[in-house]
């Protein structure tokens, strides 16, 4: 039996008789523990009252929740990442003295971590002198992925624990090991059933409290230099951290580079240096990005919540077409729990659409995520029909023919009149406009537009398109399939292209626009890679297909004909028309053959050479990267400007995760406008208005929201 001798804001303090103290974390109200300010004045707390009370032997940390601590208050984010370099450093200086304090306590500590201890939590554990983890506990240090590293003390203490090599796995990968881990590399010194967690830790705390002289021990080796840090191959270390790191997200080699000198360092030197780097790396672009992409993602649910209302789940779902996209949402469905009928017209695509969908329920066998049990209940839940059976029991209709208006009025047309009254029809198109097709309907209020990205079970992406006429209730069914289909679902109005290919567009446009000038394919493919895309734009056109690029090219640009008229010979329409079709015909940009493991492999082709002189008539211009990338990104950032400006999306956020998650817009610059955050409005401005007046003319030409930004110093996030 133990009493409280202390409660603080968010622990309580108490006292076994044989002077083992037990400081217990409990953030009532909240699902997870957090490491933020109320927290860290209880930790001072706790050790003023540790040092004052002469009974108490040990001291066991733990939580009144099933994990320890899952991080730092994400609340407090937005305050410590508005200061400059100094401010940061002398917010986290006093939280590293803190943890130092509890580190060098006269007694001995033990953490008992029966959940996840993550983040800051983890950096909390590492200040004890022993933790006993149950077999559910994850430990990690997931910083990297807001553009950071540990900055409270875990580059320093975590190799001193698991050496320099088991570190930096942990920090340059950000993934949680699990307990059995965490003993083997030396990051845990027990693990033990859940139910015996605490008293097999108290019984260690007190166990050091009987040993003085192997806690002196222990104590030694965590404030000193890191044991065998003159053995480690550093440069092989960090050229390989490198080589793994994202484009542009310096976090990993700046702490793999770090360590290099602090390894050497004592405890308190290392944490000095570790506060610095911190503070520099705060200030970076990746992290302003990565953090700020962090609270877009939370915003962007919300937004997708509150559309969805109380919409009911839909549990009958009818596709239209077996063509790739349709057999991709009709296996997503049923993975979801959905009864779908997947109707075509042509046997053979239904076959190959159940082929596919096997193949996509092997692989998830294959890799643990299904059982075979439930495998084949999902495969179970698809019919393919080439008749309308079962159309008057859905709940939901998606289109998902071929992308010709008149196809898909007819398709719809004829479905219609079989239908519940309450069912709702989506239709899959990427470039036609919803409202041109609901004009074919009795009833265009049940119409909606759901663009899937291809692939559907992969991309996380859905844009659900309103039109005028479009019912709330519609609208709200939609977003709710997409939310259980786990897609983003993000709401936009009804526009050539809708919002994520509209901006692909302009992008893709300043490219044919320079091909036509002259500038070699294979250096723009390789100057935006270099920015951050996945790939060139070359190279994605000979991944989407030529044909399907220029048609798509063709009908979003004639929407916007102020701004993405053709004035210049399209390479990519040229490919169309000479069979140059990219991977599915064998050539395009590239030639392509498929090796003998059956992978694409990619070859420059003399023939697409000629191709491109033939429409440049031979002229040769030379442009460094940096004038590429703004080439290609400046139109890019002003058609998104566009986009928000004329409301085709409700918030920065919401365009800016549908360019992340649709078309693998560089993380560490976090999206279309939060790069123009970054770049200043003012500066923007004066780029986009010399761009103007030069060789990409009225693409270039400035949105009258970012000339009001520029006048009053605004930004588009806040």
């Amino acid at each position: 039996m133990s009493t409280t001798i202390w409660q603080g804001a968010q622990t309580t303090l108490s006292l076994a008789a044989d002077g083992l103290a037990i400081f217990r974390i409990t953030q009532e109200g909240a699902p997870f523990n957090t490491l933020g300010a109320a927290l860290h004045r209880d930790l001072a707390a706790l050790v003023a009252e540790v040092i004052a009370r002469s009974e108490i032997r040990a001291l066991l940390m733990t939580s009144g929740k099933p994990d320890f601590v899952v991080g730092a208050d994400i609340s407090e984010f937005g305050s410590l990442f508005a200061q400059d370099e100094a401010g940061i450093i002398a917010t986290n200086a006093p939280l590293q003295s803190g943890f130092s304090a509890l580190a060098d306590l006269r007694v001995p500590v033990v953490v008992a971590i029966g959940g996840m201890a993550l983040g800051g939590g983890l950096e909390l554990a590492l200040c004890a002198d022993a933790r006993v983890v149950s077999e559910k506990a994850l430990l990690g240090v997931p910083e990297v992925k807001l553009g950071l590293f540990p900055g409270l003390g875990g580059t320093v203490r975590l190799p001193r624990l698991t050496g320099v090599e088991e570190a930096m796995k942990m920090i340059a990968s950000g993934a949680p090991v699990p307990g059995a881990k965490a003993l083997a590399i030396g990051l845990a010194d027990e693990l033990v059933p859940a139910e015996e967690l605490e008293a097999r830790a108290g019984a260690l705390a007190l166990r050091l409290a009987g040993d003085p002289a192997g806690l002196a021990e222990r104590r030694r080796l965590l404030r000193g230099p890191v044991a065998g840090a003159e053995a480690v191959d550093f440069d092989r270390l960090i050229a390989a951290t490198r080589k793994a790191s994202p484009p542009h997200q310096p976090a990993a080699v700046c702490a793999a580079e770090m360590m290099e000198n602090t390894s050497r360092l004592s405890r308190d030197e290392a944490l000095q240096i570790e506060t610095a780097r911190f503070a520099a790396l705060a200030r970076s672009q990746a992290a302003n990005a990565l953090t700020g992409t962090f609270f877009a993602e939370r915003q962007v649910k919300k937004a997708a919540q509150k559309a969805a209302g109380d919409a009911p789940r839909v549990s009958s779902l009818y596709v239209l077409g077996a063509g790739i996209m349709g057999g991709g949402i009709a296996w997503t469905a049923a993975r979801a729990g959905m009864e779908v009928r997947v109707k075509d017209i042509s046997e053979a695509a239904l076959q190959k659409a159940m082929e596919e969908a096997r193949r996509l329920a092997a692989r998830e066998v294959a890799r643990g995520r299904l059982s075979e049990e439930k495998a084949q209940a999902c495969l179970a839940r698809i019919r393919t029909q080439t008749d309308d059976n079962g159309a008057d029991q859905a709940d939901l209709v998606i289109e998902a023919v071929v992308e010709k208006l008149e196809v898909k009025r007819q398709v719809l047309a004829a479905l219609e009149p079989l239908l519940r009254a309450d069912a709702v029809i989506a239709t899959n198109t990427s470039s036609l406009r919803v409202g041109d097709i609901a004009a074919a309907l009795a009833d265009p209020g049940r119409l909606v537009g759901m663009h899937f990205f291809n692939p559907v079970p992969v991309m996380p992406l859905l844009e659900v398109v309103r039109v005028k006429a479009t019912r709330p209730e519609a609208l709200a069914l939609a977003v709710r399939c997409g939310l259980d289909l786990k897609k983003t679902p993000v709401v936009v109005s009804d526009c050539p292209g809708f919002l994520v290919n509209r901006i692909l567009t302009a992008y893709i446009n300043a490219f044919t626009r320079l091909v036509a000038e002259g500038v070699d394919f294979r250096a723009i493919d390789r100057a935006m890679e270099a920015w951050g895309w996945p790939m060139g734009p070359a190279l994605l056109e000979d991944v989407v297909g030529m044909d399907t690029g220029a048609h798509v090219i063709e009908v979003i640009s004639a929407g916007y004909p102020e701004r993405m008229a053709a004035d210049y010979p399209d390479v990519i329409a040229a490919m169309a028309r000479a069979g140059r079709l990219g991977q599915k015909s064998g050539a395009g940009f590239y030639a392509w053959s498929r090796g003998s493991d059956g992978r694409l492999t990619r070859a420059e082709d003399p023939q697409a050479d000629r191709l491109v002189e033939g429409l440049t008539g031979g002229v040769v211009k030379t442009l460094s990267e940096a004038e590429i990338t703004e080439r290609l990104m400046l139109p890019t950032l002003l058609e998104a400007i566009c986009a928000l400006e004329e409301g085709v999306v409700g918030s920065a956020a919401e365009l800016d995760q549908a360019l992340l998650l649709g078309i693998g817009f560089p993380a560490y610059a976090g999206g279309a406008l939060r790069y123009a955050d970054w770049i200043g409005a003012k500066a923007l401005l004066a780029r986009a208005e010399a761009l103007c007046a030069g060789p990409a003319g009225a693409a270039a030409a400035p949105p009258a929201l970012l000339r009001e930004k520029a006048r009053d110093n605004g930004r588009f996030y806040g």
